[in-house]
């Protein structure tokens, strides 16, 4: 039994054709909030609905003999193939579309540009393998890896006579893994990088770095981006890596981002008292008294004064509060807005990224500020001179 092709199955294909494209259409034009498991249901008997009028609309045609079996059953199949697509496939697609965002902000897109336009074509970029693929393939330049190599070694002559492996060992269980074979020293190119981010050795960093230049062209730059702080227990690992020290290889350090729950008067003592909760009977407390700030740790009712505190006063000039008899070691960083601290244990406290990134490089003398975009991406160039 043929199709056939008539007034009424070209009115039916046109109804099932505009019924699948107003649901498809739908999704496309509606926002992350409004894509809830709700949105979802009501959608979902929406189309149920749709499916049984046409249903009740294709039998009444079949009883008067109006279409036969095929064209009753095959808008029905494709009606139930279209409802299981829906549901399995784009809906799910839908909200990852409209929830995801765009891969790159706008301030690493005006930072990859300006880097385009504004360093030799010679020069290469390093930071972290995360941004290696934007940095090549945006700011058309080099970079020491991306993640398509991250597990990649590096080379070069060795100024040693040495063979086999030799480990390096530096401030903060910094591991350097350095195989010597053939008159050439080889090291992980992750391990280098993580090694840069953490020290705070400023000529090792360099050393490091002067490998990866290319020849004839002492240009070189460094990104510190804020992405790096919730990865610092990545890079902290690679760099304290060391294959003898099974099972654990390495360590982990981390950075704590707290937001301000409340700021509250406290009138007898002419104060105001910030709350930064880490949990519920947790969080740092930053008293604020006569242009005066002290740090505290409140913890299961007690209060802990906490070593250090930096912050910018009014005029936007960086303050740090130091009390070197503290319970908690360590450095609270408060933003300018007040509206987040950032807690650096000791371990982190003086790494060249804490520096660069909390402090633009001030102190740093090899690493020079060069541009930031809206404190999300911070570019240095690395002086070998």
């Amino acid at each position: 039994m043929e199709i056939r092709k008539n007034k009424i199955t070209v009115i039916i294909a046109i109804i099932i054709a505009v019924y699948m494209l107003i649901f498809l259409y739908v999704p496309l034009k509606s926002n992350c909030g409004q894509l809830t498991g709700q949105w979802q249901s009501d959608t979902n008997l929406q189309m149920n609905i749709g499916i049984f009028i046409i249903f009740i609309v294709l039998s009444g045609l079949r009883l008067k003999k109006s279409i036969n079996n095929r064209e009753f059953l095959l808008p029905l199949f494709v009606l139930v193939v279209f409802l299981f697509f829906m549901n399995t496939l784009y809906f799910n697609s839908a909200v990852i579309s409209a929830c995801s965002g765009t891969v790159l902000s706008d301030n690493w897109w005006n930072a990859l540009n300006w880097i385009k336009n504004n360093t030799a074509e010679c020069s290469v970029v390093a930071t972290y393998w995360d941004p290696g693929h934007f940095i090549t393939g945006i700011a058309k330049r080099s970079v020491v890896f991306d993640g398509a190599t991250q597990g990649s070694t590096r080379s070069v002559p060795a100024l040693e006579n040495r063979s086999g492996m030799f480990i390096e060992q530096h401030e903060h269980g910094i591991n350097r893994v350095l195989i010597y074979e053939n008159g050439n020293v080889t090291t992980a190119r992750i391990q280098d990088i993580a090694t840069t981010l953490f020290t705070t050795n400023e000529t090792l960093a360099v050393e490091i770095l002067k490998n990866y230049k290319k020849e004839g062209c002492d240009e070189m730059y460094y990104i510190a981006s804020s992405d790096l702080i919730g990865k610092s227990q990545w890079w902290t690992y690679f760099s304290t890596w060391n294959p003898l020290n099974a099972p654990n290889f390495g360590q982990r350090y981390n950075y704590a981002i707290v937001n301000l729950e409340s700021a509250r008067p406290i009138l007898e003592q002419n104060a105001i008292a910030y709350y930064y909760t880490l949990s519920q009977n947790t969080g740092f407390v930053i008293y604020e008294s006569n242009n005066t700030l002290r740090p505290f740790l409140q913890q299961q009712g007690q209060i802990l004064r906490v070593e250090k505190l930096a912050y910018f006063d009014a005029q936007g000039n960086g303050q740090t509060v130091i009390d070197r008899g503290a319970d908690i070691k360590g450095l609270l960083w408060l933003d300018p807005s007040r509206q987040v601290v950032l807690f650096v244990p000791p371990e982190l406290e003086e790494s060249l990224f804490t520096k660069m990134f909390l402090f633009n490089g001030a102190g740093l003398e090899k690493f020079e500020y060069v541009n930031g975009w809206a404190g999300e991406v911070k570019l240095f160039r690395v002086k070998f001179e």
